[in-house]
């Protein structure tokens, strides 16, 4: 499976980096992870900073009919590490090669897209920085698929 994450804003803390660098490693024998950054959007107020942002994530996801989509937003589902496991048991059985996580830039998504038939998956009730956001998704996937092969690092 084929994992993309495509997150607005660069990744620039060191330990962040290091951290989203040693999960990568880990998760290569069972996914592909690709982050992809887009830059943040430039405009005279945030709406239309949250409006340039949606077009580059619809540019990206417009060849991408078959993808499962998800939008990581504080309103979202928020699965146990088991749940989200099976989500991924779910979309593996489903034959679905490619899933991306979406996250945000520092003012959210654009109404647009979520308002979009995508799925809302949210981390935690609390905000973290688009870095962060990386590095937390990246552990949970992690996590998701040694809940699958039943390897000892979730208690």
């Amino acid at each position: 499976m084929i994992f993309e994450i495509v997150v607005t804003g660069k990744l620039k803390t060191d330990f962040i980096k290091k951290g989203v660098e040693r999960y990568l490693k880990w998760l290569s024998p069972y996914a592909v992870i690709k982050i992809t950054t887009l830059p943040l959007g430039k405009g005279n107020n945030i709406e239309e900073i949250k409006k340039e942002e949606a077009k580059r994530y619809l540019s990206i996801l417009e060849a991408e009919k078959y993808a499962h989509i998800l939008i990581l937003d504080e309103r979202g589902e928020m699965p146990t590490s088991v749940r989200f496991a099976s989500k991924l048991k779910t979309w593996q059985n489903r034959s679905v090669k490619k899933v991306f996580f979406l996250i945000g830039g520092p003012y959210g998504f654009s109404s647009e897209i979520l308002r979009s038939k995508w799925e809302l998956l949210s981390l935690s009730k609390l905000t973290f920085t688009h870095e962060m956001t990386v590095l937390l998704l990246l552990e949970q996937l992690y996590r998701a698929e040694t809940i699958l092969l039943g390897k000892t690092y979730h208690y």
